[in-house]
């Protein structure tokens, strides 16, 4: 064999090695890029229907791992304020992201929600869970209404109010009283 054949060889043995490289490291570094940071969660595609949502906070990011709001009653009655929205009794919990920008469990003046934050009330009537009411933020999301998108959920799933509506029926009470300073979540008005 020539000098030449014995180098293209070699370049060609080397290219080889360098694919297999690259086909490793590539789904690695997915791999390593989406694992599960603590609470965490990564958004990969923007929520764009009711059922995703309640999938997200069930499954994804299942509210069940949320925190009770802090300093706040874990239940409490529905009314605040003038609304009376949710009755008779509410149970409201945070997830890992909406905990993250508290500073000893109350927000910080001047501060928003990160992205993926989620703010989640169980409406109790009767000792049962009747609806979910859902805040959760993605304020560069078409169906967000001024920055979260608002959705209501029967606990099997049905929507009771669509989050294609953008807030509308929600943003009313929730832009009343401290819920603008505190980045239109009102339950910081019962922390104790």
């Amino acid at each position: 064999m020539s000098e030449a054949g014995v180098g293209n060889q070699e370049r060609k043995h080397l290219k080889t090695i360098w694919k297999l490289v690259l086909s490793m490291a590539c789904p690695l570094s997915i791999v390593i890029s989406c694992r599960d940071q603590g609470n965490e969660v990564r958004a990969t595609v923007p929520i764009s229907s009711d059922s995703e949502l309640f999938r997200h906070i069930t499954q994804i990011d299942p509210f069940s791992s949320y925190l009770l709001f802090p300093r706040a009653d874990s239940i409490t009655s529905g009314t605040l304020n003038g609304s009376t929205a949710h009755q008779p009794l509410v149970s409201v919990r945070i997830n890992g992201k909406a905990s993250g920008v508290l500073q000893n469990g109350r927000f910080p003046e001047g501060s928003v929600f990160p992205e993926g934050s989620v703010i989640f009330k169980q409406i109790i009537s009767g000792g049962q869970t009747t609806l979910y009411a859902v805040m959760y933020k993605d304020s560069k999301n078409p169906l967000a209404g001024n920055g979260w998108l608002w959705a209501e959920f029967q606990p099997d799933g049905t929507s009771h109010i669509s989050l294609t509506r953008k807030g509308a029926g929600c943003m009313a009470c929730h832009s009343r009283e401290q819920g603008p300073q505190h980045d239109l979540v009102r339950t910081f008005e019962r922390q104790r």
